[in-house]
């Protein structure tokens, strides 16, 4: 079966980078925590960490996540939306620092590329229109899906109103998707309790290469088969693993490229849906 996806060196290194290392929050804390950091102000020196694209890369993967809540500033110190950030640093221009936290939210500032490493710009070319993507996805609506897991349980737009979703999106061969397994068995185990969530995999492989595959492996997802095109053609993935949260009245919230990177996000609208019931 053939499958479309961006094959980017140092995109497959982040992707397998994220099965390990400490993966933040909006807030600064480590993902699944509820704790707020205080107000502080970051010492970043651009001209050492762009001085080679390992140092730049490092420091970016660690501390500039793009796919969470932030504010935006531009060369200039203005302050500039998400998707205009974005659109900025897709042009390879620029890169992103992190130069204070406020009220829990990381603030990140454009700063120019002029005469740089060419890795560099292309690297944070790719991230961005990535992150970019995922971002204009927020808002719409699940494309309408009709599937079957593997244990012969259906799963529709119709049946599946009012809960909350969370899908992965992924193969057999991607190292990074399987990587994660204990990370998404985690997640399933911590919210078992909640009726109102179902946790579903949409993978690209038959039926009978997944059981084969899965019978020396544990994902507790709901497995799908043969999700290429829907995945492809309706969603649009280009990379894997992708991680998508779907709100109970079936539009987008978020889409993220590692579990790690969801949890934060799945737990406030969690925290959410259990506030609404209280009143």
């Amino acid at each position: 079966m053939k499958r479309s996806f961006i094959v980017l060196i140092p995109l497959f290194l982040w992707a397998c980078n994220n099965a390990g290392g400490p993966v933040h929050t909006d807030n600064g804390a480590p993902a699944g925590s509820n704790e707020v950091l205080p107000d502080e102000d970051f010492f970043v020196d651009p001209g050492k960490l762009l001085e080679d694209h390992d140092s730049w890369y490092d420091y970016t993967y660690y501390n500039v996540h793009l796919s969470g809540d932030f504010m935006g500033l531009d060369a200039d110190s203005v302050p500039i939306g998400k998707g205009a950030f974005l659109r900025r640093l897709m042009t390879g221009d620029v890169v992103a620092f992190k130069i204070k936290r406020y009220r829990g939210m990381p603030v990140y500032k454009l700063y120019p590329l002029t005469g740089r490493d060419e890795a560099i710009r292309s690297t944070s070319r790719q991230l961005a229109s990535i992150e970019m993507k995922n971002f204009k996805m927020e808002g719409m609506r699940l494309p309408e899906f009709a599937f079957t897991d593997l244990r012969g349980q259906t799963y529709n737009t119709g049946s599946t109103k009012g809960k909350l979703l969370v899908l992965k999106c992924w193969f057999i061969h991607c190292l990074a998707c399987v990587r994660e397994f204990p990370e998404c068995n985690a997640l399933v185990e911590e919210y078992k309790n909640r009726n109102n969530l179902l946790f579903i995999s949409l993978a690209s492989d038959k039926k009978n290469d997944l059981e084969k595959f899965l019978s020396t492996r544990e994902l507790e997802y709901a497995v799908i088969p043969e999700m290429d095109a829907y995945m492809s053609n309706k969603l649009n993935i280009t990379m894997y693993p992708t991680h998508l949260l779907v709100g109970t009245d079936g539009k987008i919230l978020k889409v993220v490229q590692s579990v790690k990177e969801l949890q934060p996000f799945l737990e406030k609208e969690m925290k959410k849906t259990a506030d609404q019931k209280k009143w």
